[in-house]
């Protein structure tokens, strides 16, 4: 083999590696930042209904457990990632539609959960990228 199929071969490899720290970090930073948001919505919910504020507090630890997980490479934290976003976006719909148990339904457009609903549906297509390079 010569030296410009060795340097070749090392570039490709090395942009493999690079490509997969960029999706991780996206990864990583897109579930944790839909949780931020749940977090910050924590005390309205609770006043609301303390369980919404309770599940919206396990939505952030969860997202940083996601996280930390797939910073730190691991398949766990995406499959973990995935159920949260997957959770809060089904509920999210069910409360908007026909709503949760002692709530009253906010409908579909509240800004603060439209823009989570983008992190997360982003987050799940950035997965999907990372589970079909695995």
């Amino acid at each position: 083999m010569d030296t410009s199929t060795q340097r070749a071969e090392t570039t490709t490899g090395g942009s493999n590696r690079s490509r997969r720290q960029q999706l991780r970090i996206a990864g990583a930073a897109l579930i944790l930042l839909a949780g931020v948001i749940h977090l910050a919505l924590v005390p309205e919910h609770l006043e609301e209904t303390t369980y919404l504020g309770v599940l919206f507090a396990a939505n952030f630890v969860a997202a940083v457990v996601a996280a930390y997980g797939i910073y730190r490479g691991r398949d766990w934290g995406w499959w973990l990632g995935a159920v949260v976003a997957v959770i809060a976006i089904v509920a999210y719909i069910a409360n908007g539609t026909v709503g949760l148990p002692m709530t009253e339904s906010e409908g579909l457009l509240e800004p603060a959960g439209v823009v989570t609903k983008i992190i997360e549906f982003l987050f799940l297509g950035v997965t999907a990228v990372w589970m079909g390079k695995n």
